[in-house]
């Protein structure tokens, strides 16, 4: 075993944990993103989840022996592509075990209901810290812009893309793109729970992840603004050091609240009671709108931009939304841009 072969043996046992718990990652009631019956669930489906697991870590096993026992005997360049085609296979392999199961799940799936229920809880569709709280990193950007607008002339020439003007601008479409998914998710989020207890466990995990996208564009204006004002000579300003005891604390704060999530499960269920949840429940998605194994949400007749997600915790864009469009198109149009830019700067 060489030194290059323990980050492939740590990728394919990530893969491994990975795809044992995704059946876990879900609402009670769903398997493999299909809505089960409970018998199912304690019946069936616990063997399909076995067998399911067992094909994920015999797929595992056999990458790691591959990684371990082959190697040895091939010159490097035949190694790299050992190496590949066991960690592409492993993952292959994970990928094919979920989309067996979720067939297999879906054939016991139970009728969407076309009853609907209308919850009489009013929905919190304010901004955690409100509105002033949220616009704090557009004013960042702003005060930045101006120092870059009255140090214009002592901004060193020829850095295109990287340039001040070229960062700023990234920072404000970023920063905007993070804004519009918090308001979105806020105001344009499909609610599942009707009454009691069940409404106030939702909100408050749709109101952490709305929180997670705000603090999501603080980092971005810190790093950006940071890089801009290093840039200027004129200015002076050194906060490289310093920056990382304001971000990095947000990120282990996002990290705290990403594991609180998993802990509390989607929609907050696992802090609910076992015997009320069926009652306290309202309409969820239908089945027949999850897409590829249950992990794109396609519904042109569902209003709400994000729904929750039947694989992992947190939401996902409806891409049979009009509206979610434009925050797909916000997330691809910098990665298409920078890419042009660069480019064409060099030609």
């Amino acid at each position: 075993m060489t030194s290059e072969s323990w980050p492939l043996l740590f990728i394919i046992a990530f893969h491994g944990l990975l795809f044992h718990a995704m059946p876990r990652f879900s609402r009670p009631g769903i398997l493999f993103a299909a809505t089960v019956p409970e018998a199912f669930v304690s019946g069936a489906g616990r063997t399909l989840v076995s067998r399911y697991r067992a094909i994920v870590w015999s797929g595992a096993a056999l990458a790691l022996g591959v990684v371990l026992l082959f190697p040895a005997a091939l010159d490097p360049e035949a190694q790299g592509f050992l190496y590949l085609g066991a960690v592409a296979g492993n993952l292959i392999v994970c990928i094919s075990a979920w989309l067996w199961a979720y067939r297999r799940a879906h054939a016991h799936a139970v009728a969407h209901s076309e009853i609907r229920v209308a919850s009489l809880v009013p929905r919190d569709t304010s901004l955690p810290g409100g509105a002033l709280f949220a616009s704090g990193p557009v004013f960042m950007l702003l005060i930045t812009a101006v120092l870059v607008a009255t140090h214009r002339d002592q901004i060193p020439e020829g850095m295109g893309i990287t340039g001040p003007p070229a960062l700023l601008a990234f920072g404000v479409f970023y920063v905007a793109m993070m804004l519009a998914m918090a308001v979105s998710m806020s105001r344009r989020t499909r609610q599942i729970a009707v009454e009691g207890m069940a409404v106030a466990v939702e909100q408050r995990f749709r109101r952490l992840n709305v929180f997670v996208l705000v603090l999501a564009a603080y980092g971005v204006a810190m790093m950006v603004s940071t890089a801009i004002l290093e840039s200027i000579p004129a200015l002076g300003v050194r906060l490289g050091e310093r920056i990382a005891f304001i971000v990095l604390p947000l990120m282990l704060f996002n990290l705290a609240i990403a594991l609180w999530m998993f802990r509390v499960g989607q929609g907050g269920h696992r802090a609910i009671a076992a015997s009320p949840r069926p009652e306290t429940w309202g309409v969820a998605t239908p089945d027949a709108a999850w897409k590829v194994g249950g992990l794109f949400y396609f519904n042109p007749s569902d209003p709400a931009i994000w729904v929750e997600k039947r694989i992992g915790v947190g939401y996902t864009l409806n891409i049979g939304n009009r509206s979610a469009w434009l925050l797909i198109g916000m997330a691809l149009l910098p990665m298409i841009a920078a890419p042009l830019l660069f480019l064409l700067k060099g030609g």
